[in-house]
């Protein structure tokens, strides 16, 4: 249990208040301030129920009515299951004395991307895709539980002194207050989330977000950080665009809906150092219509590991090999999160096609630092029998490498990514 000193100052309720080291919110004793926004500041903390510090995020002002705090009570709980290593982690929340919504998070040692790349030069192929790619992996567990981030950009993805990358600031734009993160379009009288630089042309266009919506501003991150340029403006560097449009959202948001998309090739450097299937999935990100890109961070996860895989030769993903009973071989890889075996075409891998259409085994996957985790799913199939190195799947078993997964006569074994 944290020792605490005591403190002089108290927090009052009146008006926000502004802490620094020592002073106290409630039962938890601050550290330093490590931001703010326009909703909330967050402290390097402790509290009295965790050994180590803490990240507190507290909301500037008491929340504004029952629908606002709903949608946040609803959004923290769904967040609170996030497991991924890929997103930050929210260990408890609750409302102050003085009515302020708090949220307690991992403190997070590192900088933001914008911190630590200047965007002035492209980055190396390798690095630049690996943090999209694990940007993905954390919205896609959020994007399978009804969650759009809406407001992804360099400062909120998070690299870690490992280098790699969590998403920050999960969601927070709608569950909280939706009406103060961005000004009124002049020109489509409505509300606007996010940042200009990095929304998306349904947005400008009052059509729903959905996780396309996050796929589109991670594809406009990539772009820049293997281009050093902005998708809509050919003649410029990044930087330059993003300093002469700092205050003006409107020429941002007209860009997205009016501009056409910059193709990545159309620059000689990026047609030496980039292979040709990562420039296809990078415009693939960027289509304007919601419909034609990847439908889920899952899904440009996917593509963009197999292009780490294979022509970067940089291997992310789990790799599942699968012998079928005539003795053909296939691969699929896998990302972290959960996946199934079963006789459904919507199976990680499909075993059997016997118009049962059920899962057989569900696999969840925490990532690179971690075993995955295989059980059964239901009652037993009748001649679909799950096993592992021989012996019936009959509870939760941990995959250590080279256990052989046998369903029927289909044999696989998932080959984890090094650490």
């Amino acid at each position: 249990m944290a020792a605490f000193a005591s403190t002089d100052r108290i927090f009052e309720p009146a008006m926000e208040s502004v802490f620094g080291p020592g002073d106290r919110y409630d039962e938890f004793v601050i550290l330093r301030e490590l931001g703010t926004g326009s909703f909330a500041r967050v402290y390097a903390a402790m509290s009295p129920d965790y050994e180590d510090p803490i990240a507190l995020k507290l909301s500037r002002s008491v929340l504004g009515d029952e629908a606002t705090a709903l949608r946040a009570l609803r959004e923290v709980r769904i967040l609170e299951t996030l497991t991924n290593p890929h997103v930050v982690h929210i260990h408890d929340h609750g409302m102050g004395r003085d009515d302020r919504w708090y949220m307690v998070m991992e403190l997070l040692r590192g900088a933001d991307m914008l911190a630590v790349h200047d965007f002035h030069e492209p980055m190396d192929p390798v690095r630049a895709v690996r943090w999209a790619y694990e940007a993905c992996v954390g919205l896609d567990e959020g994007h399978r539980l009804g969650i759009v981030h809406r407001d992804i950009k360099p400062e909120n993805l998070w690299i870690q002194p490992s280098d790699h990358l969590k998403v920050i600031d999960f969601g927070l734009a709608r569950g909280w207050d939706a009406s103060s993160t961005m000004g009124i379009s002049a020109t489509m009288g409505h509300m606007l989330v996010g940042t200009p630089h990095y929304s998306q042309p349904e947005q400008v266009k009052g059509t729903p977000l959905t996780p396309a919506s996050d796929v589109y501003s991670i594809g406009i991150v990539l772009y820049e950080l293997l281009s050093a340029r902005m998708p809509l403006f050919p003649k410029e560097p990044c930087n330059a665009v993003r300093e002469r449009l700092l205050d003006e959202p409107l020429e941002w948001l007209s860009a997205h809906v009016k501009k056409p998309l910059v193709p990545l090739d159309k620059y000689r450097d990026c047609r030496k150092r980039l292979p040709y299937r990562l420039i296809q999935i990078v415009h693939w990100m960027l289509q304007k219509d919601p419909a034609k890109r990847p439908q889920t961070g899952g899904a440009a996860a996917r593509s963009l590991a197999s292009v780490l895989h294979g022509e970067l030769d940089a291997p992310v993903a789990g790799l599942v090999q699968v012998q079928d009973r005539d003795g053909a071989r296939s691969s699929s890889l896998m990302i972290p999160g959960q996946h199934t075996i079963g006789t459904h075409d919507r199976c990680l891998i499909q075993v059997g096609s016997d118009g049962s259409n059920r899962d057989l085994a569900k696999i969840n996957w925490l990532g690179y630092t971690h075993e995955a985790i295989i059980e059964p799913v239901g009652a037993p199939h009748p001649t679909l029998r799950v096993e592992l190195n021989g012996h019936p799947l009959e509870g939760p078993v941990r995959l250590v490498p080279g256990t052989v997964i046998s369903v029927g006569s289909t044999r696989m074994v998932l080959e984890y990514p090094p650490r």
